[in-house]
């Protein structure tokens, strides 16, 4: 994980009622993520999505 990403906050979860996604930089912007860290996020959000279903 690049070293922004462990100061800032990028996470996708899955909670038993909703999958809740949040991807803001520690002064609460939106971030801008570049391809890699947007893959990642992404292959957290499918698998929240699978276990949704599964649920």
């Amino acid at each position: 994980m690049s070293d922004i990403l462990k100061k800032d906050r990028v996470d996708v979860w899955y909670d038993g009622s909703a999958i809740c996604i949040v991807a803001v930089a520690a002064n609460g912007d939106p971030l801008d993520l570049g391809e890699d860290e947007a893959d990642e996020l992404l292959r957290k959000l499918q698998a929240c999505i699978a276990q949704a279903k599964a649920d």
